[in-house]
């Protein structure tokens, strides 16, 4: 039993992590796509499915049964190039108000053109509403506007000019420059969310630095032979004042074993002097024998941003490894996988709040820095893809594309796996 309550323990948390970080990748693409323009037709808590939710303005928001991560479901991005039939397609629509998929596949050899294909370009740009049917089916139907209601028969007197207004809304009516700052900015809220929670935490946590109060002396040590003990507080050496433990090693290293000195603590807010005789340390140091009691310190608001941001260059090193023969089995060992994270989510849950979304923020460096890797299905590939595009003034072909992606997760499904076994051993076979 005890097992099983840890495994779906380690399973929840696990869950929770990763549905936090891919739901602030998605809050990226949504508000960077509102703010460019675009329509997003679903932002939603857990996978693509059936779902329940509201709807304000063009977007319906709300929860999926599989609560895992999150998606915003933005007009425009499911076709390639925009179709030539498309204004009379919507005219026909318009006509009849609503129609399912069989309908539409008549309809397509009566126009003879894919008119089926058509509504469901205007589905996704969000033009006409559509509902799943049974397994494979739909119905389209006219949005609800100008007095008219959801699927209402109506005749468009202008299609046309309703379709440039629709492409406007759309992922592949928005500019170069649009479309890139849409695909970064999931990316761009990972890591910021990260620069937030480690700036936080270090200004709430501060640094622990060693004090001048002494912690405990050495065994058989100057310090302890002379009677200075745990709680003393390091004032001065031959009357040079101590305010730093920095300032006590400095000291001390100025001298030479056997060297007598005049030590001063203070002790119950009492001055302590002392006549000590120092012994020969490590690498012939002087030496007196005591440790410091860390004390802890505040960090301010520049430092501890600029520490965050320093933390994602450590990770981009670590991911540029995974490129690099000499370095590549050494990432691979200090990766983990969905099993290892889900264990270190577990334990971070356990430990509480801090410690939790710390790991979480540490996470989503890795989840931002990996999108943006120029390789198709990735943001950073949908990137260099619209670049090349804009260069050679015409879309790559369908084919190409999805050519590269499923190479590319070949790939990745490979990692996966040996990741996976790798953690396997190190967590569950204790390996």
């Amino acid at each position: 039993m005890g097992i099983l309550l840890n495994s779906v323990n380690t399973i929840f948390w696990g869950l929770v992590m990763f549905s936090l970080i891919v739901f602030v990748h998605e809050a990226g693409h949504y508000t960077a796509a509102r703010l460019c323009g675009m329509r997003v037709r679903e932002f939603m808590i857990g996978l693509p499915g059936p779902n329940i939710g509201f709807t304000i303005g063009d977007t319906k928001y709300g929860v999926t049964p599989i609560l895992l991560g999150g998606y915003a479901l933005i007009a425009g991005m499911q076709f390639e190039s925009e179709s030539e039939t498309l204004a009379n397609s919507l005219a026909v629509l318009a006509d009849y108000g609503e129609l399912d998929t069989q309908a539409a596949y008549r309809l397509d050899r009566v126009l003879g053109y894919e008119f089926s294909t058509d509504l469901e370009q205007l589905a996704d740009w969000g033009t006409v509403h559509q509902t799943k049917l049974k397994q494979g089916e739909h119905l389209y139907q006219m949005r609800a506007m100008d007095g008219f209601a959801r699927g209402e028969a109506r005749r468009l007197d202008d299609s046309i000019g309703m379709i440039a207004s629709e492409r406007k809304k759309t992922f592949l009516g928005a500019s170069y420059t649009k479309r890139v700052i849409m695909l970064i900015t999931g990316a761009v809220f990972n890591l910021a969310f990260a620069i937030t929670v480690f700036t936080v935490a270090m200004m709430m946590v501060g640094d622990l630095e060693p004090s001048t109060t002494i912690a405990q002396t050495t065994e058989g040590s100057p310090a302890e032979a002379n009677g200075v003990v745990a709680g003393d507080i390091l004032i001065s050496i031959d009357g040079q004042v101590i305010l730093t433990w920095d300032d006590f090693y400095e000291l001390i290293g100025t001298y030479n074993p056997g060297d007598t000195v005049v030590l001063v603590v203070e002790r119950d807010e009492q001055p302590v002097s002392m006549v000590i005789t120092l012994a020969e340390g490590s690498g012939g140091r002087a030496y007196l024998g005591v440790s410091s009691a860390s004390q802890q310190v505040p960090v301010s608001f520049s430092v501890a941003f600029r520490r965050s941001v320093g933390f994602i260059g450590f990770v981009a090193i670590a991911i540029v490894g995974l490129f690099n023969p000499a370095t590549f089995g050494e990432t691979i060992s200090q990766s983990s996988s969905v099993v290892g994270i889900s264990v270190e989510a577990s334990n971070a849950a356990a430990a509480g709040f801090m410690p939790f979304i710390i790991l979480a923020a540490a996470l989503s460096i890795s989840i931002g820095l990996m999108n943006l890797l120029p390789l198709p299905p990735l943001d950073g590939g949908k990137i260099v893809l619209e670049t090349i595009q804009r260069i050679i003034k015409r879309p790559i072909p369908m084919k190409i594309i999805t050519s590269i992606s499923l190479f590319v997760l070949v790939l990745f499904g490979l990692l996966f796996v040996v990741v996976t076994w790798q953690d396997i051993q190190r967590y569950i076979l204790g390996g």
